[in-house]
């Protein structure tokens, strides 16, 4: 009977587990001190593919490169433990001289051929998760050695940290694949926008949001991990951002009109916790910062406006008459009547004000 490992060596084994959840960079210092801690001279991480014959190993230590290619090329389908170790429960440790009969071991070429040409004997096994992609991990002796069962014992008492590290890496590795297309979505928007957390912290910001913030004459700009106005007072953002947090009330949102004419907008909306944009899972503030320019440019996109069109549309919202519109421009009133003819059979108005209200509604989503 050998000596047991210690409480410091389970421990550190535990800590290494959960480290390797946020960490992928700890998993080969994890799986080297468990074939250590546990009396096995080498490890192995292999993953099953949905729809794939065979798990291709994708981390090791302590072994030869080349065995490693070995069992992914060939010896990996032949593996006599693999529907064995499917068939077994998450989180249980599988020993391939337990389960199979000694014919299997002395004659099977996976054996002949691979493990003992590779100076390796008796294998370890656990699967971390049985869905989707499944994980497992090998561990294993050199030819000769037999741990003790203290270090089989520790083996079992690790076997749930190391399930549970396993299945919440997959988890995040959803979460983070989700991020990243999430991420890639919200930085093509050409609009720049932030997401506050409880504490009113900028948790999340697009790329459109990072350029804005370095312009000098931007509307919003970063300090200390919170966002401020650039040129204008900051309590109307402040109470706007309190009335989004449900700090005095229900969560509601607001826009704030620019200080000077022309300017852009800024928008201030509750994101729920299960809204679609949100990663974090719990209740957020979005802000963003609209450009009539860039708006009106979609709404002429949307209607397909001539440039002539578009023009008095814009000038129709800045409260221009027809009249003084011809005027400013240089253009006959019966020119300006059948540009605005033109507007009201493409958004499906009839009346000038009905035409007005219907792009700055519009102008304001």
């Amino acid at each position: 009977m050998g000596i047991a490992p210690s409480q410091e060596t389970y421990d550190a084994l535990v800590g290494l587990c959960y480290e390797s959840v946020l960490d992928s960079a700890r998993w080969p210092a994890l799986l080297d001190a468990l074939a250590a801690a546990s009396g096995r001279q080498f490890g192995a991480i292999a993953i099953n593919h949905p729809g794939e014959a065979a798990a291709t190993v994708t981390l090791a230590a302590r072994c030869d490169p080349a065995a490693i290619q070995a069992y992914n090329v060939h010896y990996g389908a032949i593996d006599p433990m693999r529907e064995l170790i499917a068939a077994t429960d998450d989180g249980r440790w599988n020993h391939d001289r337990r389960e199979l009969p000694a014919e299997t071991l002395d004659h099977h070429p996976y054996y002949q051929e691979f493990q003992r040409v590779q100076g390796m004997d008796d294998r370890a096994s656990i699967r971390l998760n049985g869905q989707g992609a499944c994980v497992y991990v090998a561990l294993l002796t050199a030819i000769g050695v037999r741990p003790d069962p203290c270090q089989d014992d520790l083996l079992a008492r690790i076997a749930p940290h190391l399930q549970r590290a396993g299945t919440l890496y997959d988890t995040l590795t959803g979460l983070r694949d989700g991020l990243a297309l999430r991420d890639q979505v919200l930085d093509s928007l050409p609009t720049p926008l932030w997401l506050l957390d409880e504490g009113r912290r900028v948790a999340y910001r697009n790329a459109a949001a990072q350029r804005h913030a370095a312009l000098p004459d931007g509307a919003l700009c970063e300090h200390n991990g919170q966002i401020r106005p650039r040129h204008a007072a900051a309590s109307r953002l402040e109470t706007a951002i309190l009335q989004a947090t449900g700090h005095s009330g229900s969560r509601r949102a607001s826009r704030i009109a620019p200080p000077t004419a022309g300017g852009p907008d800024v928008v201030v909306t509750p994101l729920s916790e299960d809204h679609p944009d949100n990663p974090l899972q719990r209740p957020l503030v979005a802000v963003s910062v609209v450009d009539p320019e860039q708006q009106n440019l979609r709404v002429n996109d949307l209607f397909q406006f001539s440039r002539a069109e578009a023009r008095l549309a814009t000038k129709l919202q800045e409260g221009l008459s027809l009249a003084e519109y011809a005027e400013r421009h240089g253009i006959a009133l019966s020119t300006a009547r059948t540009q605005l003819r033109a507007l009201f059979t493409k958004t499906g108005t009839h009346r000038q004000g009905e035409l007005v209200s219907l792009l700055l509604r519009l102008a304001r989503h």
